[in-house]
């Protein structure tokens, strides 16, 4: 018995590195603009394919704003983003609204900002290395 309240006892002292549900995953999503507007290049409807930790691929089906760069419905463009075990999970076909800037010297690729569900924090993007 000892033992086995040895072995909880350490279990529950470890680091949690995992996420305890959905509410508290990031997601690539925004479901409306915030308040003050984020620095950002585009904000557009993107539908995602090719997912996998950190990378997807964005088509774009509807420009909602840009501050003076060139994108169309149709576009598509890569996305790259922090992951962790927080998200964001999102799966191919995946559709919705993201705010993003352009990676520097490479127009192909949008590095998008993060909203946690549970309370609407935002993170800015991540820069690639």
């Amino acid at each position: 018995m000892r033992l086995l309240i040895a072995f909880v006892v350490c279990f529950l002292a470890l680091p949690v590195q995992a996420c305890r549900g959905h509410i508290l995953e990031n997601t690539l999503f925004f479901e409306a603009l915030p308040e003050p507007p984020l620095e950002a290049d585009v904000i557009v409807r993107v539908v995602l394919s090719d997912v996998d930790r950190g990378r997807a691929r964005a088509e774009i089906v509807e420009v909602v704003t840009t501050s003076g760069v060139k994108v169309h419905e149709g576009q598509q463009f890569l996305l790259e983003y922090a992951f962790s075990s927080c998200g964001p999970n999102h799966r191919d076909g995946d559709q919705g609204m993201i705010i993003a800037k352009l990676a520097e010297g490479d127009e192909r690729v949008l590095l998008p900002y993060l909203r946690r569900f549970s309370d609407g924090r935002i993170t800015p993007p991540a820069t690639p290395e």
